[in-house]
């Protein structure tokens, strides 16, 4: 009850404020937006990244196959876009576990600004964007802007409730984290840093095998006495999961990673998604208070919701709430019976220091993985 008192009411402070975007001396930016396969609207998303109000920046595209069907479509916005520095990198060497970081680190030897934007493939951008992000970084002594992000769904009942869970429950965890501890690591989709920052602390390749390894250089910076800054701001991603099996693979590797990082934070998360062990309550000591108990925080759920909505934007869905706690609940249970992950179609193992290793390849993994596969094919 009192993490939702908390949790509304950072919800009703937060703003998404527009401070400072009528500034006209703007620094050049570079843009790293690794890019790996195609996904559904992923052209929009990518078109939108190209129609910035913004003077100057530079924006690298990276696959690490030149098969990749994502190359297609940066080159159908280089014909579109003549005259934006736009650069497709296409890089085949690996660094690390971490695929993503591997294509980082290649894209760096193309980037020509020092302060650097890093997008997600998932990530749409306002014209405003860039303003947003990097309004902050005129103070010296901000080292990295961060922003939340929001869920927009695409179709289908499962991308919903992965919308869901992003909006009403990591949004205002987040806030609360925030309120309590201050800025501590990034959320991924949408990230402004200083380069020398980032370089300070060993810049990608120190994190070549890290599988969250937006959270590890955030708090490295913040370790060495930089300055991180949450944005009024939270950038609408899209949750193209097609399946509930799928949904399934996604958030709980989101929740392994999360035990890895700070499993404190991951035991104290049980607080945001209460609802299975007070029905559980209800039915073992019914009563007129326990009923109040249930009742209070379907109300304050309610309240949650249709707060973030105004505050955000994001889709009312207040009907979804109590199958979404259910499912946020079964995650967090099942997050500590195992150690695999799987991260755009390959399998990991993540270590307890959040590094990753590959699976072993024994047959009984192989009839596991061509097993979920055969489901969520036929789902």
């Amino acid at each position: 009850m009192c993490y939702l008192a908390l949790a509304n009411l950072q919800v009703l402070r937060f703003r998404q404020r527009c401070q400072g975007l009528g500034s006209t001396d703007w620094p050049a930016i570079t843009v790293l937006k690794p890019l790996c396969g195609d996904e559904p609207g992923l052209y929009e998303r990518l078109r939108s990244f190209c129609q910035q109000n913004y003077p100057v920046f530079q924006l690298i595209f990276g696959v690490c196959d030149a098969a990749d069907p994502a190359v297609k479509l940066v080159r159908r916005l280089q014909d579109e876009f003549p005259r934006l520095d736009l650069q497709l990198v296409v890089d085949a060497r690996i660094h690390g576990a971490n695929r993503k970081v591997s294509n980082l680190i290649n894209m760096m030897a193309y980037c020509r600004h020092d302060l650097l934007l890093l997008a997600d493939s998932d990530v749409y951008a306002d014209e405003n964007c860039f303003r947003r992000m990097l309004a902050p970084l005129a103070d010296p002594k901000v080292d990295a802007a961060i922003s939340l992000y929001r869920g927009v769904p695409g179709p289908g009942l499962a991308a919903r409730f992965g919308a869901l869970y992003i909006n009403d429950w990591f949004i205002p965890s987040a806030l609360v984290d925030v309120a309590l501890n201050g800025p501590d690591g990034w959320y991924g989709p949408l990230t402004a840093v200083r380069r020398s920052a980032l370089e300070a602390v060993g810049g990608f390749v120190g994190v070549r095998d890290v599988l969250a390894e937006d959270n590890r250089l955030g708090r490295l910076i913040r370790r060495r006495g930089g300055g991180l800054v949450l944005v009024d701001y939270a950038v609408p991603t899209a949750v193209t999961d097609t399946g509930f099996l799928s949904l399934l693979r996604h958030e709980l590797r989101w929740s392994r990673t999360v035990r890895a990082c700070r499993a404190r934070d991951h035991l104290l998360s049980l607080v945001t998604f209460p609802l299975p062990l007070l029905l559980l309550l209800l039915a073992l000591l019914p009563s007129a208070l326990t009923a109040a108990l249930v009742g209070v925080h379907l109300l304050g759920r309610l309240a949650l919701h249709l707060g973030v909505r105004s505050r955000c934007g994001s889709p009312l869905a207040f009907w979804m709430l109590p199958a979404r706690e259910f499912l946020c609940f079964f995650i967090w249970l099942m997050t500590p019976f195992g150690k695999g992950v799987t991260w755009r179609g390959r399998r990991f193992l993540l270590r307890a220091d959040g590094r990753l290793e590959a699976e072993p390849e024994l047959p009984i993994n192989a009839l596991f993985g061509a097993a979920v596969d055969s489901l969520e094919g036929a789902e």
